[in-house]
């Protein structure tokens, strides 16, 4: 299954050995991976190393030829190669789009993500959803999932209009939030989601159930609350950067009290609307009022209580930078279903022609700014992409984003580490995975270049390894083949 792979002993060939392993079986041979360079989200680089696999682990990590075996290993070459540990996308949406469905899991693979954080979507969609990828094995990730985004009264994602599916649940009293979590906690829900028109009551009874529950909360800052007291209800994260920028105006306590007011007069509005008519009249006076001691407080809190912050940067800068008209994040639309194909080329063309919109520019600078600030005071940052919104396609978009990482002014081990290591830490697994490390996850990515020469790099894959299956480049290429319509 690969040309790397070589089997010591005569009795079995390598092909129909890898061929065999499957996700059920109770434990994977042993393979030895040989002279390859290490390239660790926190230790860096570390050439010309064995790694000896076994039973979903790493065994041993040494010098080249420095590790013993007593039985017949399988090996596979690294020479010239890199390898880091498998990826996550730490924010995707699995049911957002019914037209992608399921085509999405085996994209994420391909690209070398075993692991994905679903942050919104109904929960018996998701479920259905998780069930497939555990039929697939090794050709899905494995999925973690918040279940609905749980928002206030009105929702924003209500089913209508259109644009905004039905992925929410709504939460008018502090005991509507506790049974929504409890819930979700029963359904097995990895995390929670909070969302934009809660009530700061409800809210902090949310928070409060679910650290009782020992589900992370990760959030958008509520319309009704600023960022300081949304850290000191105890979220585990913030997603999109969204409406931090509010809470760092100079004018953050005035724009508040008039969103809580603009929040009480429309309580009878569709959420979207309500949602949408208050970020166009306050955004504008936020992000050209931006205060320095005012954010640093904000920021400084941030890192104090370490929420980690997922900033969707390929998402916040493509009104500006049009990304998905670059032929490499335009060709993957290959890969998805013709009717998505067509509508997002139809929207691409579209967009050619239309003038970028200077505010687009300014939140796409803002963002940058603001990522760098956070990164540089120590704020946990995680590589999610927001897939499928915003023509980023499942699996190929996560290598935008840290790229857009980098532009931020993350270094490229750092970005690296916002797809491996950070889910890992947001989750507590960091004993288990996010690093190449002996007794650490054998989910695995071998690269053909360098991803901390060039953070692009991650997208030149050589190999998977996951659940105790190589994937190799042939492999993988014959799953995006057959994901293609």
């Amino acid at each position: 299954m690969g040309m790397w792979l070589n089997k010591k002993t005569a009795t079995k060939s390598a092909l129909a050995l890898w061929t065999a392993l499957t996700v059920s079986s109770p434990a994977m041979a042993d393979l030895m991976i040989q002279n390859v360079t290490i390239i660790d989200p926190i230790a860096g680089e570390t050439a010309h190393q064995d790694i000896l696999i076994g039973n979903g682990t790493i065994a041993a990590i040494g010098e080249r030829g420095s590790i013993a075996t007593f039985a017949p290993v399988d090996t596979l070459d690294g020479t010239g190669r890199y390898v880091i540990p498998a990826l996550w996308d730490a924010h995707v949406h699995l049911t957002y789009d019914k037209e992608i469905g399921n085509a999405a899991l085996p994209l994420f693979v391909a690209n070398g993500i075993t692991r994905v954080r679903d942050t919104g979507g109904l929960l018996s969609e998701i479920l259905l959803v998780d069930e497939v990828a555990k039929t697939q094995g090794v050709k899905a990730p494995e999925i973690y999932f918040a279940g609905p985004l749980i928002d206030g009264i009105p929702r924003v994602y209500d089913g209508s209009p259109a644009r905004f599916p039905n992925i929410s649940d709504g939460a008018s009293t502090p005991e509507d939030a506790e049974r929504i979590v409890d819930e979700l906690a029963a359904a097995g829900a990895s995390l929670i989601k909070s969302y934009e028109m809660l009530k700061p009551e409800v809210f902090r009874a949310l928070v409060a159930r679910a650290t009782e529950r020992e589900l992370p909360v990760t959030s958008h800052i509520p319309l009704s609350m600023d960022a300081e007291a949304v850290i000191a209800a105890g979220v585990r994260g913030m997603e999109h950067l969204r409406n931090i920028g509010l809470s760092c105006s100079a004018k953050s306590e005035t724009l508040l009290t008039e969103r809580q007011n603009m929040l009480r007069d429309g309580v009878k509005e569709e959420g979207s609307t309500l949602r949408s008519s208050i970020h166009a009249a306050q955004r504008p006076i936020a992000f050209s009022s931006q205060d320095e001691a005012r954010c640093g407080q904000v920021i400084r809190a941030l890192a104090d209580a370490q929420v980690f912050q997922t900033p969707t940067m390929a998402l916040n800068t493509r009104g500006a930078f049009r990304q998905f008209l670059e032929p490499r994040q335009r060709e993957p639309f290959a890969y998805l279903p013709a009717s998505v194909r067509d509508r997002w080329n139809a929207f691409a063309d579209g967009a050619a022609e239309t003038p970028i919109d200077p505010a687009y520019v300014a939140f796409a600078d803002w963002s940058l700014a603001m990522v760098n600030q956070l990164n540089t005071a120590g704020v946990p940052i995680m590589a999610g992409t927001d897939t499928p919104i915003g023509l980023l396609t499942p699996g190929f978009s996560l290598h935008l984003e840290m790229e857009m990482l980098v532009k931020a002014g993350l270094t490229p081990q750092e970005a690296l580490a916002s797809a491996t290591l950070r889910p890992a830490q947001f989750f507590g697994l960091e004993a288990k995975m996010g690093t190449i490390e002996v007794g650490k996850s054998s989910e695995l990515v071998l690269l053909a270049a360098n991803p901390l020469e060039d953070i692009a790099n991650s997208r030149a894959i050589d190999a998977v390894i996951t659940r105790g299956v190589v994937l190799d480049r042939s492999t993988l290429d014959t799953m995006l083949e057959e994901a293609a319509p």
